[in-house]
């Protein structure tokens, strides 16, 4: 394993580390990343266990169902407002992280753009990493190639199907 994720809120009142490498990382493009970032799309990694997060400080959350009727929820810092992190109800061991949150945001190497369907022609993102226009099955997630190293997969031992047959990875739940 690499070095440890380090990150947190712009006013350092919220901080994590995490030991664990990320089973992905892609942009979406859907409108509530869009309103979350406040730009065309949000960027994350998706980290597989909680277990290897450790979590400093008090976020504010915010619950919101998706598409799907799932819950995902937001944590983001209540002194600077900074988005953080989410979880997601279906996917309880996952934890996502905003890239921006990130102390390196240029470890950052999307695999994938998802949620294309709702994308703007001004938010133009790298035309070599696939686009889907809404969430692949977590094996197309698996075999998504890393920026700068087309034709491997990733992570290609990730299962074909997320906990309880769920189809996501990421900041979306099918």
């Amino acid at each position: 394993m690499s070095k440890p994720y380090t990150g947190g809120c712009a006013c350092g009142a919220i901080r994590y580390e995490i030991s664990a490498e990320p089973i992905a990382m892609n942009d979406c493009q859907c409108r509530d990343c869009q309103s979350t970032s406040g730009t065309g799309h949000g960027s994350y990694l998706t980290f597989p266990s909680r277990e290897a997060v450790k979590l400093e400080g008090e976020a504010t959350h915010w619950d919101m169902v998706g598409d799907s009727g799932n819950v995902k929820t937001r944590g983001f810092c209540p002194a600077c407002g900074s988005p953080v992190y989410l979880t997601f109800s279906a996917m309880p061991d996952l934890f996502t992280i905003h890239v921006a949150s990130l102390d390196d945001p240029g470890r950052y190497e999307p695999q994938m753009v998802t949620y294309t369907v709702r994308g703007h022609a001004w938010d133009r993102l790298d035309p070599a990493v696939p686009k889907f226009d809404r969430m692949p099955p977590m094996r197309e997630v698996a075999n998504a190639p890393a920026s700068g190293d087309p034709g491997k997969g990733r992570h290609a031992g990730a299962p074909a199907r997320g906990p309880a047959g769920c189809r996501m990875v990421g900041p979306h739940l099918q």
